[in-house]
């Protein structure tokens, strides 16, 4: 340090911002705070350039110092939910965001954080009315209107996308969720050229966070798709998601992630004796359902498309991909004492388990009663014992996609992040998850009495009628001419899986073997899931 340098006040730090002369507000503070300086909007201004720099978490430690010299302090504590917002950890940020809210009713940027950690904790309703209050009280405000504009592509509402876009950038050009949102617009309106242009301006830039970053290089990467070059494509998605799996893993800061959690079910449930897994068969239908079938297989394995289908039989019911069986799940789930104190349940307990389980199917407004009921959750074949304990009666329905197509449809698509879905944003986790789930599955075929039905996607897309007389007699229904009118039923329905416009479009083959065009860019993958595309009779190249 130049101990010549005169000393810097904390008048000149707050002169300096109330010009609005940023730069020489943070060379400021950045002095004063290297003089030993410790007051809160020095720490702030020293923070702030340490997000500007992608460094959150430094900047978060910064934060906390000025916290505690000021716990009231509104604009530390905005600060402080904005990193953690740009460390995916939308629930911390919300909290910090209200704190400052408290405070201060009429603070547009933390009404603007606020609206951004609500839509990463999926309430975009609340979003949506956080940010309109933000860009009400500052008109001249850019961020609140492009994350409308953000929200509103999400909702594939692309008129109301382009518009607040449009807005958004005349305060800001180049404004990063509107400059995301105009993109995916004009990538959903066909122009992918346009598109990829205009995110590879933006990224050129260099002024995008890590999680906006990522999502640039995702759009890119689908624009390239949509160019018909793939190999460029899967070098942007590989790019991407390895922003993102750093981000997502630290912000999950989970005991246990799905590939960890696969690989203990795997080492216990084949030296778990079967008969400890075959229960007395169940007493009591809290559900009324005159059948009950678990959808399962693997995420991108078609079961969003086979659902539909299913829904569109008059005497089924289908619920997409709800959280059910989670409590129940998380009871058991955390050792292998709590899975042994599952195989051990008594029809009292079990009986608790399904009463709530019809409750929840309930609150999503499925009504189960004299219907087939069809529960949908791919990832569910991980715990298909849990299945077993509480519904023995139930039929299994597991849904089969060429191993490759699967790894890679995963790869490209965005999940809300979850110990298991956190996997996905890595190739080779990936791969190696699959393979680690269809192995639990062989295990559970050996150990379990549940009766199972193989659906292969491919044959669904071939011959619709054929494939869907075969699930109906399996679940013991007759086959319904209604099952055709399948994107009826999906144009009716909320769907929120990546798949919903796919869906939307009916039966097409465009994605069967796509896997093939990305040549090299996926070698790491091919290994792993030879046993398994071997073993479901799929060609090798």
């Amino acid at each position: 340090m130049n101990n010549t340098q005169p000393r810097v006040s904390v008048d000149q730090v707050h002169a300096a911002v109330s010009a609005r002369n940023m730069d020489l507000a943070i060379r400021l503070a950045e002095q004063a705070y290297a003089q030993g300086l410790e007051h809160p909007s020095v720490l702030n201004l020293v923070a702030y350039k340490l997000e500007l720099e992608d460094k959150p978490e430094e900047a978060l430690q910064v934060l906390e110092r000025a916290r505690r010299l000021s716990p009231d302090d509104q604009f530390v504590l905005n600060s402080i939910g904005v990193c953690l917002s740009k460390t995916n950890r939308p629930a911390e940020a919300l909290q910090a965001f209200e704190q400052a809210l408290f405070i201060d009713p009429n603070f547009a940027q933390a009404h603007n954080g606020r609206g951004l950690a609500l839509a990463g904790l999926g309430d975009k309703s609340a979003a949506k009315l956080a940010q309109q209050r933000a860009a009400e009280l500052d008109p001249g405000f850019p961020e609140p209107v492009g994350a409308l504009a953000a929200l509103a592509a999400e909702e594939k509402d692309w008129e109301s996308a382009r518009k607040l876009a449009e807005r958004a950038l005349a305060l800001e050009p180049g404004q990063p969720a509107a400059s995301l949102a105009l993109a995916a617009a004009e990538l959903a309106e066909g122009d992918a050229a346009a598109a990829e242009a205009r995110v590879s301006r933006l990224i050129s830039g260099g002024r995008l966070t890590r999680l906006h970053l990522s999502g640039a290089l995702n759009i890119k990467a689908d624009a390239l798709e949509a160019l018909g070059r793939p190999r460029e494509a899967m070098a942007a998605y590989i790019e991407a998601n390895r922003g993102l799996h750093e981000v997502q893993v630290k912000a999950l800061n989970a005991p246990e992630l799905g590939l960890d959690l696969c690989r203990r079910f795997i080492r216990y449930f084949e030296a778990a004796p079967a008969e400890a897994w075959r229960p007395a068969p169940e007493t009591s239908r809290f559900g009324g359902e005159e059948g009950h079938v678990f959808l399962v297989g693997f995420a991108r394995s078609g079961t969003t498309l086979l659902e539909q289908i299913l829904a569109s039989h008059p005497q089924m019911v289908a619920l997409e991909e709800k959280p059910t069986l989670d409590d129940f799940i998380m009871e058991f789930i955390g050792h292998d004492a709590a899975l042994d104190r599952l195989a051990a349940i008594d029809e009292a307990e079990a009986d608790r388990w399904r009463e709530l389980y019809w409750k929840r199917v309930r609150e999503f407004d499925v009504e189960p009663r004299g219907k087939v009921f069809v529960d949908k959750l791919p990832l569910h074949t991980i715990y298909l014992p849990f299945i077993a304990k509480l519904f023995p009666r139930a039929k299994i329905l597991f849904a089969r996609r060429d191993p490759r197509d699967v790894v890679v449809s995963c790869f490209r698509h965005r999940f809300r992040p979850n110990p298991i879905t956190v996997e996905l944003t890595d190739l080779k986790r990936a791969a190696e998850v699959y393979s680690a789930v269809m192995r639990l599955a062989e295990i559970y075929s050996e150990k379990l009495t549940l009766p199972v039905h193989i659906h292969r996607h491919e044959d669904l897309v071939e011959n619709l009628d054929a494939e869907t007389q075969a699930i109906c007699a399996f679940v013991g229904l007759p086959w319904d001419a209604n099952m055709r009118n399948f994107v009826e039923t999906a144009n009716r329905r909320d769907i929120r899986t990546p798949s919903a416009d796919q869906v939307r479009r009916g039966l097409y083959k465009e994605s069967l073997a796509r896997w093939r065009g990305y040549g090299d860019t996926i070698d790491v993958i091919k290994p792993i899931l030879e046993p398994w595309v071997k073993a479901f009779g799929y060609p090798a190249e």
